[in-house]
């Protein structure tokens, strides 16, 4: 695993993890319809998904213990997932593995805050960055979503009368539906609590939007008032590197 991470493919990774990040979120919506490879393929899904947050925790954690902890946190992910049924995102056998992964989410989100915070100028990681933010509030939600549909039923009431409850694909078309306050009225909060998560993701949602936007302006002011930008996309990566 050192050597793994310490390889120039690996080191690349981390560098645009952002841009990886992003591509990896993307993908796994476009996918999120086809339950036979997004809920059980752990031989697929999982693996991708483990490299992918484990370039992202190397580049943005600089604190040499949290690094460790994140790692070993992905990997009990990792290994739950692989070694029981289901690809460990939100369905399968095992509870953890799905408790783990929202936990991991938040964890990236946080960090994500935190770096975007620290940005000096725009770049295309930055962009990417704020990108994957608002991405992950609609998978963490819809996670929210699952938990609660899954002891009961009918908390989320939905078009199609044959399924007994939403399955993901719907849960993460109703979750970015609400982020975006599109609201097609197709699937319906009924439980109490659904309806109140509703409420806050929209705000939460509109008020990302508005933080990001304003962030991006005081960046492009700092850029121009600057003959010679220096941007911290891979600082934190370059600096373990040369450590």
């Amino acid at each position: 695993m050192h050597l793994f991470m310490r390889s120039p493919g690996f080191f690349w990774m981390a560098k645009h993890k952002w841009l990886l990040l992003l591509c990896g979120i993307i993908s796994l919506l476009i996918i999120s319809p086809i339950p036979e490879i997004y809920d059980r393929r752990d031989d697929i899904i999982t693996p991708l998904v483990a490299t992918v947050l484990l370039a992202v925790i190397y580049g943005i954690v600089e604190n040499r213990r949290v690094l460790f902890a994140l790692i070993s946190l992905i990997m009990t992910w990792f290994l739950i997932s692989v070694l029981t049924d289901g690809s460990g995102l939100f369905s399968g056998t095992s509870i953890l593995a799905p408790i783990l992964f929202m936990v991991i989410l938040m964890t990236i989100f946080v960090l994500l805050a935190q770096w975007l915070i620290r940005a000096v100028y725009i770049d295309r990681e930055v962009l990417c960055a704020a990108i994957c933010g608002y991405l992950i509030l609609g998978v963490l939600w819809a996670g929210l979503y699952r938990a609660i549909t899954i002891g009961n039923h009918q908390a989320l009431i939905t078009s199609d009368t044959t399924k007994l409850m939403p399955d993901m694909s719907d849960l993460l078309y109703f979750s970015y539906t609400t982020l975006t306050t599109t609201g097609f009225g197709d699937i319906l909060p009924r439980d109490p609590v659904v309806r109140m998560l509703c409420v806050m993701e929209a705000v939460v949602g509109t008020f990302y939007n508005t933080i990001i936007i304003a962030r991006f302006v005081g960046l492009y002011g700092v850029a121009s008032s600057t003959s010679a930008p220096i941007s911290r996309s891979a600082e934190s990566v370059d600096r373990r590197e040369d450590g």
